[in-house]
């Protein structure tokens, strides 16, 4: 746990800095990876989410820190909303925009599901307790199905964004298969 709240109170310095540091920012992410591996190493599923909540707490506390001690604006919120609606006259866009939607919420956790399926397949084939495996499962969908639909709304094309539902989904409906859970 020690490892993942030096990371995330690395994590806060390294996006203090004047001006963005690539090494600053490698060195929280490797010790936010490396304190995870430790946890789930030492203690299993139970272990990583305790450390996890470790990170999470110093996260919040260094959030509502800046919260209550950052200065209050001298600016009006502006009340302009850029591509929320389209302006009058304009065409709505309600099938690409009902097509995004599908993409990312019905597609992307189908894809996100299959995926973290197939890395319970494979953490069952290494010997992980169904208690292990079931927990890695249940932590990583949210994480995964969130880090895919990031990369969907990014992506310029639907080509693109097929093949980014397909990549996760296809590597663990063959990890399930080579888990023999099918």
């Amino acid at each position: 746990m020690a490892a993942i709240v030096a990371a995330v109170l690395q994590l806060r310095r390294a996006w203090g800095l004047p001006r963005r540091s690539a090494v600053q920012n490698a060195t929280a992410w490797a010790l936010m990876l490396a304190g995870a591996v430790l946890a789930l190493a030492g203690e299993g599923a139970w272990g990583l989410a305790v450390a996890s909540l470790g990170g999470m707490t110093a996260a919040a506390l260094l959030i509502a820190h800046a919260g209550w001690t950052s200065p209050r604006g001298k600016a009006r919120a502006s009340e302009r909303r850029v591509h929320m609606l389209p302006g009058s006259g304009e065409p709505r866009h309600i099938g690409r925009r009902l097509t995004t939607f599908l993409f990312i919420v019905p597609l992307g956790f189908a894809a996100s599901l299959l995926a973290v399926l197939g890395a319970r397949a494979l953490a069952g084939m290494a010997g992980w307790s169904d208690a292990d495996g079931n927990a890695m499962t249940f932590l990583l969908l949210p994480l995964l199905w969130a880090l895919l639909a990031f990369w969907l709304l990014m992506r310029p094309s639907r080509r693109e964004q097929l093949a980014w539902l397909a990549a996760p989904a296809a590597a663990g409906l063959g990890m399930i298969w080579i888990g023999g859970v099918l």
